[in-house]
């Protein structure tokens, strides 16, 4: 393929499964003309389908450069994809929930790329040996770091770090996409990557690969291999494309993840009016002797060539277009099902765990000041929300006012009891320490006063039981 514009990209793509993960829901092309990397939401049914569904929409943006109005038509392209996700989930309700990241760069002219980008891929350029960030995350820890709540280190280790807060797809909400217009100079090197790259492997050594090895393939493979060996716990893209200058023979473009391992996806939510266009889609073969298992070019078929087919072949196709929906109906079928089991395990962990709270908190009891009466409580002293945890029991004659100054302070929090009993036994020192403050003339004094009525250690043969548990509890 030769392109007419003073610059050109001279790329590659390469995807991992990882090695925790069982299915790839990553997605990437890379082409003359066009990057792109989308990231299937892991949380989500179907994050496979919506970033393949994604890819083979965008990727034919690669055929032709921009124009002056490529921005225009970039974004015009992924909210069509987007359309495309949501058409699929009203034909497959089991995809419910599905989404993508995007983030694309697409040749303009006068040597610029417009990039558009949506949740947590990122995008780089290597100039001048210096690895630049041209993407902003928009995840929820981003967020808190834009806001100065933590530093950028500590959202690297933050329990909610995989939170995106924006995404392509069936997620309620009208994507809001970051556009811009990027100069781009002879010698650039642009890296468009998945979380799995930069979660699992060091920005200084991924710096070092784009800048001493020369060939975009095998960079990206050696960047693949990072990530591996970081921990490899999630998916991995990568895409490169080294920018050269002028009139250059370029190889087709490549297709690698979800979208070339799972082509039929392609045809999910697409226009029903363009039916030869989605079986040519759904067969269309992949020279697997050229390229490696992960990757492969993305052919089209155009309308002549369908049609100057005989009937035999016609006929193939259609027996292999029904055997392709059936196992994509298959496929759906199973994770319909995983889910209905995953939710009635979650049921049953949710309803075990409340029965055995309940337990315990049903057999708790304290001790507190209600109203100045020493108040027996059963429960915990504390909420849930809107949820008081306690109930009172029975509020006794006993008048805080008549007790020592420590008792008092321990009743304006709560003394715990264990169950019914020693609630009781609590209640009966408090009683007869009450009852003694009344044989004495004059107010209760305060705790420090040499006359404050502390109880005196018990001997082995007089020691009440309660003393023991009251000095515990304190």
């Amino acid at each position: 393929m030769t392109t007419g514009g003073t610059i050109t990209l001279r790329s590659a793509a390469r995807s991992h499964t990882g090695l925790v993960r069982k299915n790839n829901q990553d997605s990437g092309y890379a082409g003359p003309n066009f990057l792109l990397i989308a990231d299937g939401m892991g949380g989500h049914a179907g994050g496979d389908v919506a970033s393949a569904i994604t890819v083979s929409r965008l990727a034919e943006l690669d055929h032709e450069p921009g124009g002056e109005d490529a921005l225009e038509i970039l974004r015009t392209s992924i909210l069509e994809a987007n359309d495309r996700i949501c058409r699929g989930v009203g034909e497959q309700p089991e995809l419910a929930g599905m989404g993508t990241t995007v983030t694309a760069v697409l040749r303009a002219p006068g040597n610029r790329f417009a990039l558009a980008h949506i949740g947590d891929s990122r995008g780089y350029v290597l100039r001048d040996d210096r690895l630049q960030p041209i993407t902003h995350d928009h995840t929820f820890v981003q967020m808190l770091v834009d806001e100065g709540r933590i530093t950028a280190e500590e959202a690297e280790t933050h329990p909610q770090r995989s939170v995106v807060m924006k995404v392509l797809g069936d997620v309620g909400a009208s994507p809001d996409l970051d556009l811009s217009l990027r100069e781009a100079q002879v010698g650039d090197r642009w890296m468009l990557c998945s979380d799995g790259l930069t979660g699992f492997a060091d920005i200084d050594d991924i710096t070092r690969v784009l800048k001493e090895v020369a060939d975009p393939d095998e960079a990206c493979r050696q960047l693949i291999d990072l990530a591996l060996a970081g921990g490899g716990a999630d998916n991995v893209t990568v895409v490169v494309g080294d920018v050269l200058e002028g009139e250059v023979e370029t190889t087709e473009g490549v297709s690698v993840g979800s979208v070339h391992l799972n082509p039929r996806y392609a045809a999910i939510g697409a226009n029903p009016d363009a039916e030869a266009a989605v079986d040519t889609e759904a067969h269309a073969t992949f020279a697997e002797d050229d390229v490696s298992a992960d990757t492969a070019p993305i052919q089209t078929v155009d309308g002549e060539d369908v049609e100057a087919r005989d009937g035999t072949t016609q006929q193939l196709q259609t027996n292999t277009a029904a055997d392709e929906e059936a196992d994509l109906d298959d496929e759906v079928e199973k994770r319909s099902y995983l889910g209905w089991i995953i939710t009635a395990i979650v049921i049953v962990a949710l309803a075990v765990g409340g029965f055995f709270a309940f337990n315990y908190v049903s057999h708790q009891y304290y001790v507190a000041d209600d109203d100045g009466k020493v108040s027996l409580y059963r429960g915990l002293d504390t909420t849930l929300g809107p949820i008081e945890l306690s109930r009172l029991v029975d509020t006794t004659d006993i008048e805080v006012g008549s007790l020592n100054s420590y008792s008092q302070d321990r009743l304006r929090g709560s003394i715990p009891a264990g169950s019914r009993d020693e609630a009781d036994r609590i209640i009966d020192n408090l009683r007869k320490e009450s009852d003694r403050s009344s044989g004495m003339s004059g107010d209760v004094e305060d705790s420090t006063s040499p006359s404050d009525p502390a109880p005196s250690p018990p001997d082995s043969k007089s020691a009440d039981p309660s003393d023991a548990i009251t000095r515990e509890s304190q």
